[in-house]
């Protein structure tokens, strides 16, 4: 049940220096207009988990305008022990494009690493369209929720990313003829790569879906999901050791066409994610706005609901933006529901008054002047 008790943002965003203390295993409200830096807060939060946070932004992309200093992201993290590790995630000053974490002064190289001290999950307005939009965006957020039930998926998905690239590179050389035994061997780390990371996902898929299906919440209706990757497909009816066969046999029919277009046009990172409204029979892309919020907050709720099954406490959920999201009858759902988790809960709004149904168990934090007060 671990749960952030201080958190100081150094040349973050808009944040020259901003700190809070006393935070509670309860909700963390933050209230300020648009613009004045909520998002930023709750995306800082989501960098001290695996991953790349709510915004996938890269590592410059997060430096202040207005300071020369790297920045950085510390944070106290109390488990239900009350042992504390301070964790920090910052820009490293002499690879300015890279990321460096720190557990307790400790480096931490292995993002599993990371998920065993913090996991997050998060909601945002940018995730409306998530199943209008490519393939790619529901991917991720899969491989998000996977990541966060099981810390070792990101680090598969590095690996299996990092020879697809070498492979692809040794392709695209015009100038001279790849070496066919580094080819083998790259194509080997895929394959076997490729079949853990779908074996992961569909585990997470199946566990999944026992929890929506057991929900009975009427403003978030159920849905039904499947991943559509060639791999996971083929893994629910062959072994493990054929799927590799059958990944290498492509891989290596493919070396030419890849090579030309460059790209790798075969593997699981290609899988999409399909999720159909259960009552309707309807695919979520051709269901209404609001219904596509609706079951998006759906998955994230079941999905927290699993992750608790399985280690006693809920990933901390980020909220961002709760009133744009929804109506009043379906937040103070959300806020009702989001209450019985045993969990630090971040939300944020405008206006104070939306969260009065959970304002007498909350931390109020007002986001102002590029600074984060305790009300």
């Amino acid at each position: 049940m671990s749960h952030i008790k201080s958190l100081t943002l150094t040349s973050f965003r808009n944040y020259q220096s901003a700190s809070i203390d006393g935070l509670d295993n309860a909700f963390v409200i933050l209230i300020g207009d648009n613009g004045a830096g909520k998002t930023n807060c709750l995306e800082a939060v989501s960098l001290l988990s695996p991953g790349r946070g709510l915004r996938s932004a890269g590592v410059t992309d997060m430096q202040s305008q207005d300071s020369g200093n790297p920045w950085a992201i510390s944070a106290l993290v109390h488990d239900d022990m009350d042992d504390v590790i301070r964790l920090g995630v910052g820009r490293d000053s002499q690879k300015p494009d890279k990321k460096i974490i720190r557990a307790d002064g400790n480096p931490v190289k292995n993002q599993s690493d990371l998920g065993d001290i913090l996991r997050t999950v998060w909601l945002t307005p940018q995730m409306d369209g998530l199943f209008l939009q490519g393939t790619s965006e529901r991917r991720r957020f899969f491989d998000r929720l996977s990541a966060t039930f099981d810390g070792s998926h990101t680090g598969r998905m590095t690996r299996y990313e990092k020879a697809m690239r070498q492979r692809l590179n040794l392709l695209k050389d015009d100038t001279k003829t790849p070496d066919p035994t580094w080819l083998d061997g790259l194509e080997q780390i895929m394959a076997e790569t490729s079949v853990a990371i779908a074996a992961a996902r569909l585990d997470v898929l199946n566990q999944l879906q026992i929890a929506i299906d057991r929900q009975s919440w009427d403003q978030f209706p159920q849905s039904m999901m499947d991943l559509s990757g060639d791999v996971e497909q083929s893994l629910k009816s062959h072994s493990a050791l054929s799927v590799e066969d059958m990944i290498k046999n492509r891989l290596l029919s493919m070396r030419s066409a890849d090579g030309q277009t460059g790209r790798t046009n075969f593997g699981i990172h290609r899988t999409d994610l399909t999720v159909t409204y259960t009552d309707k029979n309807a695919n979520a892309a051709q269901c209404s706005t609001g219904e596509q919020k609706a079951l998006l907050t759906g998955i994230i709720l079941s999905h927290a609901q699993m992750v608790q099954a399985r280690f006693g406490a809920a990933p901390i959920l980020l909220f961002d933006e709760v009133a744009a999201h929804f109506d009043e009858i379906r937040r103070n759902a959300l806020l009702s529901i989001l209450s019985q988790f045993n969990t630090q809960i971040w939300v944020s709004g405008q206006d104070e008054k939306a969260f009065l149904s959970v304002n007498d168990k909350a931390n109020v934090l007002c986001v102002k002047n590029n600074t984060l007060i305790m009300e």
